[in-house]
């Protein structure tokens, strides 16, 4: 079963209903799905399904979601979640929000996800309670209100889910809605981060690396930024560029930095493609190439980074216009995520 989750990523879980009535065949498809014999699971709970039970019409719905034992086919999954969702499975109901707000098997609706999302995180599912508070932290279909997703993020929180313990220590870093706790806020990031979600290993590393709420340690920084960094997050392989290039807590090695700086930049962060450009503006452990540098700059201005756009405007003074034509061309093709690393390594393997 895939899940669906993003920086501050949104996604949907299994979830069983309590005092829901033992039907035969159940708990034999549970068994035959966790050996991944789809097949004999779907032939157990298609039964069950069509006689209205909420829980296999969620088992079915995910099948078809993730093309288990079927073939794939988000417009049955939908179909199946509003079945089981209207019996109160709250489980189905948040993967059915999660299809309304991203247009999956039916048409996208904001409001309709967050009736489905309110409706689940009110029957305590985790995930709808994170779901939630994403919306209102982003202010996506209700009003930006900060004190809102606390409240619903603190509640998967003590359900133990990680990545609303994260994002509810991300509020209590910022003073957002709630009152600032830089000691609270470690706690959860810790707590997340040894559930294994990235996003509160790399929060743990940056509250050592910036001593905020727990003494400073730099070498305790780069670990919890490493493991973050092993699955693919893009702030903390930042983060470790940043580290290896400043020697804090490592010996500085501009080589290392680069590399760091690289994986994270070909995943669209910003911050590094701006950090890559400032090696290359200034030959530091690589050789100097400022119509590289430029569009670097410029790759990192696109997404909105104030510093690059400072960057593009301070680098443009000293290319001429033929160096300013290549730079926009090379900022084209890095625009490419397929391309980036291919396109960064042709050009920084050939002389300028």
């Amino acid at each position: 079963m895939h899940t669906r989750f993003h920086p501050l990523f949104l996604a949907f879980a299994l979830m069983m209903m309590p005092g829901s009535p033992v039907y035969a065949g159940y708990e034999e498809g549970v068994q035959a799905a966790d050996r991944g014999d789809y097949a004999t699971a779907i032939k157990e709970w298609q039964p069950l399904a069509d006689q209205g039970d909420p829980r296999a019409q969620f088992r079915i719905g995910l099948c078809h979601d993730n093309g288990d034992g079927v073939a794939e086919d988000p417009v049955a999954a939908a179909r199946w979640y509003l079945l089981a969702a209207e019996q109160g499975h709250a489980g189905a109901q948040n993967n059915l929000a999660w299809a309304y707000s991203h247009g999956k098997g039916v048409p996208q609706d904001d409001k309709k996800a967050l009736e489905w999302y309110e409706k689940s995180a009110i029957g305590g599912n985790a995930w709808a309670q994170y779901n939630l508070g994403v919306r209102y932290q982003e202010g996506r279909g209700v009003p930006q209100r900060y004190g809102e997703a606390a409240r619903w993020y603190k509640l998967a929180a003590d359900q133990g889910h990680p990545l609303a313990m994260a994002n509810l220590g991300l509020l209590l870093t910022e003073g957002a809605g709630v009152a600032r706790d830089d000691a609270t806020a470690v706690t959860l990031f810790r707590l997340s981060a040894e559930r294994g979600a990235a996003i509160g290993q790399h929060n743990l590393g940056l509250a050592y690396r910036l001593g905020r709420g727990i003494e400073q340690d730099f070498q305790q920084a780069r670990l919890w930024y490493l493991k973050a960094a092993e699955q693919g997050y893009a702030p903390a392989e930042h983060n470790l560029g940043a580290l290896y290039e400043q020697g804090l807590g490592v010996d500085k090695n501009l080589g290392t930095a680069r590399q760091w700086y690289r994986r994270a930049a070909s995943r669209g962060y910003a911050l590094s493609q701006n950090a890559l450009g400032l090696l290359y503006v200034r030959g530091a452990g690589v050789p100097q190439d400022k119509v590289l540098a430029a569009a670097l700059f410029l790759l990192a201005a696109a997404d909105g980074n104030p510093q690059a756009e400072s960057n593009v405007q301070h680098i443009r003074t000293e290319l001429d216009q033929a160096e300013q034509d290549q730079a926009m061309a090379l900022a084209k093709q890095f625009a490419q995520p397929d391309k980036f690393l291919e396109m960064l390594d042709r050009r920084a393997n050939t002389p300028s």
